[in-house]
């Protein structure tokens, strides 16, 4: 079934979408059932809506009031934790979220409603971030002590809104890029209220849905998605600016398997053809099988099990670039696996989007 539903979305979020999935009734009531773990309710009732009718259309239509409510009540929610901040004399980057459907969906809220906010913090201001989330009413998730050692942000929770990272490397967990850099290259937008706020510059931006992507073991759909939607509009020499940066960093890796990911999916190559990325030290790991590894590891239903977790840690074995790449990846496995296990977290479910109800597990 899982198998099936994929194939139906893709048909759907191509370009032209293929309508003949939303009329045959199986292919619709797939595409329905798993469009929200997936990660794409609000882009499959987007391209169905002109061709669906009676039921169909009428669940295109609730799919899309429900994200325009959500979008709305996020960019004030936003608001509401830059004004805490700002009070503070914290300036942070606003990362992915509201801002960045307001500036590459059309319309915004087709993208994903956010269930967190996402800001980057500069090293030297983060302790002062915390202290004034926490004196709004935040709770510190663990220490930041804790997250440096463990983890590429830390994590506060409020009754009320929604929960914040504050990153201080730019996704990869241990071995993240430290935000700080890019805070030179920052450039600035506004919320609707006319507040002036710091974002990535484009190509920025894009590195950092590169390397989300690849964090997450190169899930289908949303992240892929939204990657190719930006890539796709992004200049050629931003582009280049992209890989050029992944390939300083030691991200070439993570280049390449989601050129794997873009032919696998969409039949259409992610790299500029005239691009020659240099080998990794196991360049013949980064072929097909391993993105399906890496799909299945991120199916619908799953649970993150200490078994599960010890094969998302080989797979990110495979995805390390060169072999001094090996000390920090076990520094990181050795460090991580720990505090899980005194935290007693091997089996929690980390993505509550990827939750299905048992009969549709099939």
């Amino acid at each position: 079934m899982l198998t099936q539903a994929r194939h139906a979305l893709i048909r759907l979020l191509s370009r032209p979408p293929d309508p003949s999935v939303v009329t045959d009734p199986d292919s619709w009531e797939l595409i329905r059932k798993f469009a929200a773990p997936y990660g794409v309710n609000g882009p499959v009732a987007f391209a169905a809506r002109p061709f669906a009718t009676g039921d169909a259309r009428a669940w295109c239509d609730a799919v899309l009031t429900s994200h325009w409510r959500r979008h709305d009540q996020s960019l004030l929610d936003l608001g509401t934790v830059l004004t805490y901040l700002r009070e503070a004399g914290v300036r942070p980057l606003v990362l992915k979220g509201p801002m960045l459907a307001r500036r590459h969906y059309r319309p915004p809220i087709v993208r994903k409603p956010s269930i967190d906010i996402d800001l980057a913090v500069r090293d030297e201001e983060l302790e002062a971030a915390c202290t004034a989330l926490i004196g709004a009413g935040y709770e510190l998730h663990g220490s930041i002590r804790e997250a440096k050692a463990y983890s590429r942000h830390v994590l506060l929770l409020h009754t009320t809104l929604p929960r914040v990272e504050l990153h201080f490397r730019l996704s990869h967990g241990l071995s993240g890029i430290a935000v700080d850099g890019f805070f030179d290259r920052a450039v600035s937008s506004s919320l609707p209220s006319g507040e002036e706020i710091l974002i990535l510059d484009p190509a920025d931006e894009l590195l950092h849905l590169v390397l989300h992507f690849a964090h997450h073991r190169f899930p289908i759909f949303f992240n892929l998605h939204e990657l190719r939607l930006i890539w796709n509009d992004a200049t050629p020499d931003v582009q280049r600016s992209v890989i050029r940066m992944a390939c300083e960093h030691h991200f070439v890796s993570a280049l390449r398997m989601t050129e794997i990911a873009f032919r696998t999916i969409w039949g259409e190559p992610f790299l500029p053809d005239d691009v020659a990325l240099p080998k990794t030290w196991l360049d013949g790991r980064l072929n097909g099988k391993l993105y399906e590894e890496c799909v299945a590891w991120s199916e619908p239903g799953f649970r993150l099990t200490l078994a599960k977790r010890i094969r998302g840690r080989w797979i990110d074995f495979q995805l390390t670039d060169r072999p001094r790449d090996l000390f920090g990846f076990v520094q990181m496995f050795l460090s991580v696996g720990g505090y899980r296990l005194r935290q007693r977290a091997w089996g929690t479910l980390e993505y509550p989007h990827f939750v299905l109800r048992k009969e549709n597990r099939k």
